[in-house]
Parts: C-alpha cells; sequence; structure tokens
C-alpha cells in the first residue's frame, strides 16, 4: 500500500521511531563494542539482529548496555535523515517521535536529537520492549492518545512489530518499513518498506 501524494489543503501527522530510523544507533552500538570490549571487531561489521544480546553473546549485554547508554557514544548518534527535509516537513505537518527506550533516558535522548538541530512536535517512549517496565505503552496506544480525529496517520518504524501494533490498532493509518538488516525477509502487505529517508520523503509526497 502506497499513501498518494498529498493535495492542497490535505493534511497528516507523522509518527516516526527515532533508532535505525532518524538517528543511527547500530553504527553507534558497534564503534563502542570495538573500543571497549572487542578491538578486532572487523571495521565493516554490521548488526544482522535486533536484540543485541544475540549478536555479542559472550559479553554481558546489560552492563555493555548500561555502560553505552551513559556514554557519549549514545548522546551523540549520528542522523540517518536529511536534517533540512526533515524540519522542512515539521514545519508542514506534526511530526511526533516514538522511541522505544526507558524514561530515564528521555533527556540524553531529546539532548541528542537538539544536537542535530531537528524540530518535532513531541517525543514519546514506547514500544514493543518493554524493558520489564509495568504499564510501558506500545506505540499505538501513544498515538491514539494525541490523534486529531480526520487527520491522515502516517507511521515509519524499522521493527515489524510495531509496524504489526499500528495496523492492528489503527487500520487506517498509513504504515512504512525502513530497512535494515533485522528486518530482512519481513514483509507485509499492509505496510510499504523504504530504503532510506529520502524514498520515505518521496513516498509520502513530501
Amino acid at each position: 500500500m502506497v499513501l498518494r501524494r498529498l493535495q492542497d489543503g490535505e493534511n497528516m501527522e507523522i509518527y516516526l521511531d527515532v533508532d535505525g530510523v532518524i538517528l543511527d544507533f547500530e553504527s553507534a552500538f558497534v564503534d563502542f563494542v570495538r573500543a571497549e570490549y572487542i578491538p578486532d571487531l572487523p571495521p565493516d561489521f554490521v548488526l544482522q539482529k535486533w536484540e543485541i544480546g544475540e549478536e555479542f553473546k559472550e559479553l554481558d549485554i546489560e552492563a555493555v548496555w548500561n555502560h553505552f547508554v551513559s556514554s557519549d557514544y549514545f548522546t551523540r548518534l549520528g542522523l540517518l535523515v536529511d536534517p533540512l527535509s526533515f524540519n522542512r516537513i515539521s514545519g508542514r505537518f506534526p511530526v511526533n517521535l516514538i522511541t522505544n527506550l526507558p524514561k530515564d533516558l528521555f533527556e540524553p535522548r531529546a539532548r541528542n536529537l537538539a544536537l542535530h538541530g531537528l524540530k518535532y512536535s513531541g517525543l514519546y517512549m514506547a514500544g514493543h520492549f518493554d524493558f520489564g517496565i509495568d504499564n510501558y505503552p506500545t506505540k499505538s496506544q501513544v498515538i491514539a492518545q494525541i490523534h486529531q480525529p480526520g487527520e491522515k496517520i502516517v507511521f515509519l518504524d524499522d521493527h515489524p512489530k510495531n509496524c504489526i501494533d499500528i495496523k492492528t490498532n489503527l487500520p487506517e493509518s498509513h504504515v512504512y518499513m525502513m530497512d535494515r538488516p533485522h528486518n530482512k525477509g519481513q514483509e507485509d502487505p499492509k505496510w510499504t518498506r523504504v530504503n532510506c529517508w529520502n524514498e520515505f520523503v518521496e513516498k509520502i509526497g513530501c
């Protein structure tokens, strides 16, 4: 399914995942592991799985995670989007970011986004992975709370579980999945795969 190009006067709400869509979490995490734990990790190493513990089974991944998120590697993730087109779109439509992180990482994540000068309507913590937190919300729950009736919902994520969550609970939404190594081969006619930010921008007619 492809969202037709917007006509003059039409409006939409855009909801974006952050890691693997806006910020380059994977590259920073690999660089961190190479610098702190596995110096001979190949320079071209690419994460193939979403669960990072499956990639580095020899490491105490919980300890590595805690070390990573308290480091400059986490607070200075690079961009996967073009900031000019991002801010152009956010100046035209509400753009809300929904990232799957514990709530105590809200401020570091907000600072990282501000570092790149990205402008957006709101930042929320939600997703399919709950970090053992009671009542951790799904992304569809967050969207349902802030969605304005009559507006088109456009959603972009890199994890199939979040895409399924949105289409199941908000079937009228237009869902896109960002192509990443960990989601190869996971297709569904209810969403559209895009290879990069620029392709997403083209698909939604912006």
